[in-house]
């Protein structure tokens, strides 16, 4: 019974000998002689019980099983070449520059306070930071990874993961909410000082959900702006209430410097999405900070 170290040598000579051509340029490349390849392919042929190749002392072609066999050696043999240079790369400091666009708010507010932990643990990688609010095209403005709130089309070149979601949370400071009833549904908010942020792909409806109970309003705010900043100091400085994502206001609520508002009722939580032009698994340092901002959605 043949070992399987001695199948998959067999396997390699045998493809080595198709890709070459010739038994003599095989063995050439191979450092081996000739005949060791002729043995070797005759062993092959033997082993399976089926012959593959139909050679002649000036000439040599695959047989039908020859070729459903060089085509699956291929396969393995690739993958086997891949395995070899993932695990290698275990062992390699991750180097290289990462050209990153997102959303300003969520570059300001949830990534900025943890990135030091990440360009700590590898000083080598150079990230280059660009926020706004436009959808970038990833490809064309050679972005190596772009976090949107939209993943790509099915038919799209990119790849995208799922990363994790933001909720939205009603908040304003006790100092304005100390003079005002207390409301206990979002009907009653049109009763208050609302701020509300603009900008693109922001819906101006405001949604909310209490187990099988849905309301939805269309604000009519006293003060709006496309800066989630001036939205979450204005709310601070009791002009109003604000909706803002949970990673904005969650601090500011635990030191008391914000209330939150019908904490029962819930608003539709947002996906975020890592779009990239290549595989994860070809990019070491690209992986490694999209697992980084996945792990602070935990």
């Amino acid at each position: 019974m043949r070992r399987e170290n001695d199948k998959f040598h067999y396997m390699h000579v045998f493809h080595e000998v198709v890709n070459q051509g010739s038994f003599t340029k095989a063995a050439d490349a191979l450092d081996m002689t000739t005949s060791s390849v002729s043995k070797v392919v005759t062993q092959l042929e033997g082993s399976l019980g089926v012959k593959l190749l139909n050679r002649t002392t000036r000439h040599q072609s695959l047989t039908d099983s020859g070729r459903l066999y060089m085509a699956y050696a291929g396969q393995l043999l690739n993958q086997f070449k891949e395995m070899e240079q993932q695990v290698q790369n275990q062992d390699i400091e991750p180097t290289g520059d990462l050209r990153v666009a997102m959303p300003t708010a969520l570059g300001q507010f949830f990534l900025t306070p943890s990135l030091h932990q990440f360009l700590k643990s590898y000083p080598k990688i150079n990230i280059e930071l660009i926020l706004g609010e436009s959808i970038v095209d990833v490809a064309a403005q050679g972005y190596d990874l772009a976090i949107q709130s939209v993943a790509p089309p099915n038919h799209s070149a990119l790849y995208s993961t799922n990363i994790g979601a933001h909720r939205q949370k009603l908040v304003a400071s006790p100092e304005y909410l100390s003079s005002r009833e207390v409301i206990s549904n979002p009907e009653q908010l049109r009763n208050l000082e609302l701020l509300s942020y603009k900008g693109p792909q922001i819906s101006d409806i405001w949604s909310f959900r209490r187990e099988n109970e849905i309301a939805e309003i269309n604000p009519t705010p006293v003060f709006t702006s496309n800066s989630y900043f001036t939205l979450l100091q204005s709310a601070k400085d009791g002009i109003g209430v604000a909706n803002l994502y949970q990673y904005m206001v969650d601090g500011e609520i635990s030191k008391g410097n914000l209330v939150e508002l019908l904490p029962e009722w819930k608003q539709l939580s947002r996906d975020r999405y890592a779009i990239y032009q290549q595989r994860r698994d070809s990019s070491l340092k690209l992986d490694l900070f999209i697992t980084f901002l996945a792990s602070l959605f935990e």
